[in-house]
């Protein structure tokens, strides 16, 4: 049987997005290392049409900035995850780093949702300029198979 000790006895139900956290054990830090595997592994899918056909040079460059953010902001939370102490009794220096790290990581997160946002509208901004080739007519049954 699964023990919990920060839900107490008196508690019917446990919270939607419940997650019993200890930073002393090894263990816990393993979903957090996955999580920040798969969005590095997700910027960098990203990073595929470094060289493609963009309208202007200027949505080139960005897709490629927000491409390297979403691929480098995630793995800066490792860092800043092992700088961010939750102890009671802290020096007043500890505390002000403390809140420099959290002023950091939350600046991170709004520069990652910005990051996927421009991500997400780039690709519709691109089809008001799209390739000649875009334009070719294809004949699509010579393509499908059929009975004759």
């Amino acid at each position: 049987m699964v023990g919990c000790q920060t839900l107490g006895d008196e508690s019917l139900q446990v919270p939607t997005f419940y997650s019993p956290y200890n930073e002393d054990d090894p263990e816990d830090f393993i979903p957090l290392a996955s999580a920040i595997c798969v969005a590095t592994v997700y910027g960098a899918i990203h990073c595929i049409p470094w060289s493609f056909h963009f309208a202007t040079l200027q949505e080139q460059w960005v897709w490629r900035i927000s491409a390297i953010l979403i691929s480098s902001v995630p793995i800066s939370y490792i860092p800043i995850a092992y700088l961010l102490p939750n102890k009671e009794n802290e020096s007043t220096w500890m505390k002000l780093t403390n809140i420099f790290w959290r002023l950091i990581f939350i600046i991170s997160v709004l520069i990652y949702i910005v990051a996927r946002r421009v991500l997400l509208v780039l690709p519709f901004v691109a089809l008001r300029d799209l390739p000649p080739g875009a334009y070719i007519e294809l004949d699509w049954i010579s393509f499908l198979p059929h009975i004759q």
